[in-house]
């Protein structure tokens, strides 16, 4: 996580505004659901089985997305129903690990922090937590107190009320997703600078971490550096050491975190001169724009399946116009062609999770509308509202197992096997961006850095 100093943005007076009106709404559905209080893990130390090292530490999403505390492991986070909030910090006596020191930040003079180091502060602590309290957290993270014993851990109707509300962002947390491209940009510009020197996967990675002065665990997912046939691999981590020969194609799928809130960027690139080539580096351009007129037609209350459709139409169209199919993109879709091409979803929620949660819910009280059967792996199914932040991903793939299926059906005289052919030792293109909902538009938080 960077801090606010190594951004062009100040938070400090977005996140007031955005602490204050999350504070109020959610004591407001406390004080009706006739909770006392609300405790929230940061996250417990995970450890590996029958070892005594532990899994690297992954912050719990709800309680970041309160405040950018990424990294430290067992502080609860306690919202009376009324009142400050107040932040139990851990801050142990420990000779093996380095401990953190006390916050203070843009966002510590919103709550009461309190430092407890050893178990017996901690139940003193809490003791003075009275009424009907909720958890949120993994439940190995719940603390072995006394005041603990009666907590209600992961009340459904409490984590259906976050899910639904987190889809809508604050200026606060659109400020962090913008700034998280902005520092993203500039990795993913040195990525390409590499792949076109010739590096591999892993050398690739590398010149990204490097750009940003990124350490591995602190990307808010595992970068996809893909080359060749690897791009046809949707969430291809494997990198390999050694540079292909040719390189011919880059698929990159990486991000970046500001104040625990993702950037999730995905860009191709193609450097084989051949007429196959030129033919991928089209399909490239051709996705690139057809992805870029699709985002300015969307519009609040607009029904996200619709525009996944809609991209469906537009990759029919593309496939036809390059000889790749024999029908255009309405009949490709009708005919359930394009899916082998383009087997995920057009996108999905972006905020303190990559993926965050609530994209099928509907509503507060958590009733869900799953996609169509045949589009399964779309994570955004619901209308689109002013405030919301999502990803527009589409994809051209050539992925075997898809293809083979494809041949094998009555559908195979549609396609042109020998121009696919041609495309297989590319892998894929996947061109995407990082998007604000709003009444005034569709703005993409992407494009002016990259």
């Amino acid at each position: 996580m960077i801090k606010p100093s190594e951004s062009c943005v100040n938070f400090d007076q977005s996140y007031c505004s955005h602490i204050a009106a999350k504070l109020e709404a959610t004591q407001a559905y406390m004080a009706g659901a006739q909770w006392g209080g609300l405790v929230i893990a940061s996250g417990a130390l995970e450890p590996i089985f029958k070892d005594d090292y532990h899994h690297p530490f992954v912050v719990n999403p709800y309680f970041k997305e309160w405040l950018p505390l990424t990294g430290v492991p067992n502080c609860y986070l306690y919202i009376p129903v009324s009142g400050r909030p107040s932040l139990y910090f851990y801050k142990p006596q420990d000779i093996w690990h380095k401990v953190s020191a006390l916050p203070d930040e843009f966002w510590s003079r919103h709550f009461d922090i309190l430092e407890y180091g050893d178990e017996a502060l901690l139940t003193k602590l809490l003791a003075t937590i009275k009424g009907r309290t909720a958890f949120i957290g993994p439940a190995a993270a719940l603390p072995s107190v006394p005041a603990a014993a009666d907590w209600q851990l992961n009340d459904a109707g409490l984590l259906n009320y976050f899910n639904y509300r987190r889809a809508c962002k604050s200026a606060y947390e659109v400020d962090s997703i913008e700034a998280a491209n902005q520092r993203a940009a500039i990795a993913h510009k040195a990525a390409a600078e590499a792949f076109h020197t010739g590096a591999s996967e892993y050398e690739i990675n590398r010149a990204y971490l490097a750009a940003v002065n990124l350490r591995e665990a602190e990307l808010p997912y595992g970068n996809i550096i893909a080359l060749n046939e690897n791009g046809a691999i949707l969430h291809y981590t494997h990198m390999d050491t050694e540079a292909p020969s040719p390189s011919r194609s880059f698929l990159i799928d990486a991000g970046f975190s500001v104040n625990g809130y993702a950037a999730d960027i995905s860009r191709s690139y193609c450097r084989d001169n051949s007429d196959s080539g030129a033919l991928f580096s089209h399909l490239i351009a051709q996705l690139d724009k057809a992805q870029q007129q699709l985002i300015g037609q969307l519009q609040v209350g607009q029904e996200y399946l619709q525009a996944h459709l809609a991209m469906h139409r537009m990759l029919g169209d593309i496939l036809y116009a390059a000889g790749l199919i024999k029908v255009d993109g309405e009949s490709a879709l009708a005919e359930g062609i394009t899916s082998s091409f383009l087997p995920h979803g057009l996108g999905h929620l972006l905020g303190v999770q990559v993926h965050d949660l609530g994209g099928w819910q509907r509503n507060l009280a958590g009733q869900i509308q799953e996609p169509p059967a045949e589009h399964p792996y779309l994570r955004l199914n619901r209308p689109l509202a002013d405030g919301m932040v999502i990803t527009v991903e589409p994809g051209i793939y050539f992925i075997e197992p898809l293809l083979a299926q494809l041949k094998a059906s009555t559908k195979s005289l549609l396609v042109d096997w020998q121009q696919v052919d041609r495309l297989r030792p590319f892998g894929g293109i996947r061109i995407e961006d990082n998007v604000l909902i709003s009444e005034r538009g569709a703005r993409n938080l992407t494009r002016p850095y990259l």
